[in-house]
């Protein structure tokens, strides 16, 4: 289907549908601007694009297409899985979060009672720095699914960024429970927190690339997570990270729930473009 065709083919089922460009954001979560740009003709939009508005219109896939030919691609397969990774990320999310700000709550303690911990407080800490790398790495594998379903390389391997990172974290955690004096920790710090903000801003970056897919949310996310790097980037303002932390994991997770929700409505032969 040409450039121009596809345009006007979806300008007609819109206003078929009786719907304003306006609404049909409401309905697919996909920017006013992109929505008028393939309308326009100006772009030829990704399949996942093509496949979330024709549903917000209620459109068969069969039906809107020019021949009877369907795009044998590997997203044909995904849904289910996607799916699953979806739900289970959606819980890892909420447990990652839970103990992210447990962790920081004893980063702060640790801090004030002169780091000094007996064995039961720093095996709690090493416990809960083992749950927060494995929700985090399951919470990861959400946008992961999400990178496959809306063809989001860079959403994907800021993903596999961040877990190789978050890892990285937890064991300079560990091993620096036995450290008397800060002094002689600040540097790998500071290089830790530089190098994560720098994985942040690679991730808010990806986030807002995935706006057409998961919405405005998914663009608020993405500046979240920028100004959280920039934030980790200049060291001295660490802590203050929490602040940002919270607000960004939280709409993550709700984002990813969106995509479960997206993926577990019925789908259709995906449409040849060409």
């Amino acid at each position: 289907m040409q450039q121009s065709e596809l345009g006007k083919r979806l300008t007609a089922l819109r206003k078929e549908r009786n719907l304003t460009q306006e609404e049909l954001v409401e309905k697919s979560h996909v920017s006013v601007r992109t929505i008028q740009r393939i309308e326009a003709g100006e772009v030829l939009p990704r399949v996942s694009t093509i496949r979330i508005l024709l549903n917000a219109l209620g459109e068969n896939y069969e039906s809107f297409l020019t021949t009877n030919q369907v795009m044998e691609t590997p997203q044909t397969n995904l849904p289910t899985a996607n799916r699953n990774n979806l739900l289970i990320a959606v819980i890892a999310g909420a447990l990652y979060l839970i103990a992210e700000v447990i962790l920081g709550t004893l980063d702060i303690l640790w801090m004030e009672e002169g780091r000094n911990w007996g064995f039961r407080m720093n095996a709690t800490y090493i416990t809960l720095s083992c749950v927060m790398v494995i929700a985090y790495f399951f919470f990861a594998q959400g946008f992961i699914a999400l990178s496959n379903v809306f063809e989001n390389k860079l959403l994907k391997v800021a993903a596999y960024l961040l877990i190789v990172g978050t890892v990285g974290n937890a064991i300079l955690d560990v091993s620096t429970l036995s450290v008397e004096s800060f002094e002689t920790i600040w540097i790998p710090y500071a290089l830790s927190a530089i190098i994560t903000g720098a994985m942040s801003i690679v991730f808010g970056m990806a986030l807002i690339q995935l706006q057409d897919g998961m919405g405005e949310l998914s663009r608020v996310a993405g500046i979240l997570e920028i100004v959280l790097g920039c934030i980790l980037v200049t060291v001295v303002l660490f802590f203050v990270s929490y602040i940002i932390l919270i607000p960004a994991t939280v709409l993550e997770i709700i984002i990813l729930y969106r995509g479960y929700e997206y993926l577990s409505k019925p789908t259709e032969p995906t449409p040849q473009l060409g």
